[in-house]
């Protein structure tokens, strides 16, 4: 008989989003000029906030897009075998080709560092250019702390990072688990073309040692890796990039991947969080925020301790690791 045990932040109050303001915001971005225009304003707002912080947006913008070898990268990391879901070819983050455009994987880092500057504030006013960073590494302190209280103890030699973008996530779980091979997956052929043009700058630094960080061009529902082939599988803000349903197919490809006794590891927004409740009740910060992230309502949700009991992962376990974040882990059986 399997067994689940779940636990919870005992101060995370219960999410709740007004349903009117819900109907209202949809009802507003069916009508497309409105809806592009809140989108033009979301991105323009990022990049203001990035040049406000001192973060040099136009000048990282300029090297990137003076590199002449973009489109020779973009063919080699295209795996004619993948199929895009219908959902990834939405419109989202501001992108009307969402993830499968270069302006998407060009400023992802740049936005990351702009849209979380304020993450470790409760009251999300205080401006940190390090936030983005600071939030990763709670993420995997938090993630560490989560796995002792499973009693999932053991090294990690191989993790494997669903959904890594052009590898923010994947440095810094090299820096939390060192000594670990990770292979970063994704399914936008130009994030991980400019991955390997980041990996190859770092890489010819002085100094430089070898990276074990490897790249697949893969959906995370259907990575094709071998089963049983990681200690640890990080999901890193993606869940609520997706509907539901690929989450539960992550999850369960997840369960997979991981060797007996392994860790899934999710760090995501908490809706119950007080932070989020203060941006669902504002109609204002609501709409705003609505107008990059289509598949929202789909994550706020569901049930993700139900869904990792559904994908087969016997214990799970949440904790904070910034006032809007939580980091989920789920243990595999070891036998």
């Amino acid at each position: 008989t399997r067994l689940l045990a779940i636990t919870h932040d005992s101060t995370a109050p219960t999410s709740s989003v007004n349903p009117l303001l819900m109907k209202v915001v949809e009802a507003l971005f069916s009508f497309q000029p409105l809806f592009q225009l809140a989108t033009k304003k979301a991105r323009q707002t990022i990049m203001q906030r990035a040049e406000g912080l001192g973060l040099p947006w136009e000048a990282e913008m300029k090297e990137l897009r003076a590199h002449d070898q973009w489109s020779t990268l973009l063919a080699e990391w295209s795996n004619p075998a993948v199929v895009y879901p219908a959902y990834y070819e939405k419109r989202f983050h501001a992108y009307p080709q969402g993830n499968l455009c270069w302006d998407a994987a060009m400023e992802v880092a740049m936005a990351a560092r702009s849209v979380h500057a304020p993450v470790m504030d409760p009251e999300n006013k205080l401006l940190d250019p390090e936030g983005d960073s600071n939030m990763r590494r709670a993420y995997h302190v938090k993630t560490r702390e989560c796995m002792v209280d499973l009693g999932a103890i053991r090294e990690i030699k191989d993790v494997v990072d669903l959904g890594c973008a052009t590898g923010l996530s994947s440095l810094a779980i090299l820096e939390s688990f060192p000594g670990a091979q990770v292979t970063g997956v994704d399914l936008s052929p130009h994030f991980l073309a400019v991955g390997q043009y980041d990996q190859q700058k770092r890489m010819a630094q002085p100094g430089a040692c070898p990276e074990p960080l490897t790249f697949l061009h893969a959906s995370a529902e259907h990575t094709g890796l071998p089963d049983a082939c990681c200690d640890l599988v990080s999901v890193c803000l993606v869940c609520h990039e997706l509907p539901e349903s690929a989450s539960r197919a992550v999850f369960q490809e997840a369960h997979r991947l991981l060797r007996p006794g392994g860790c899934l590891a999710v760090m995501e927004m908490n809706p119950a969080s007080p932070a989020f409740q203060r941006i669902f009740d504002n109609p204002f910060a609501f709409a705003a925020f609505k107008s990059t992230e289509p598949w929202l309502e789909s994550y706020m949700a569901m049930d993700m301790h139900g869904a990792l009991r559904d994908a087969g992962f016997v214990q799970s376990t949440q904790k904070s690791n910034t006032p809007k974040h939580r980091s989920v882990v789920a243990l595999k059986a070891a036998h």
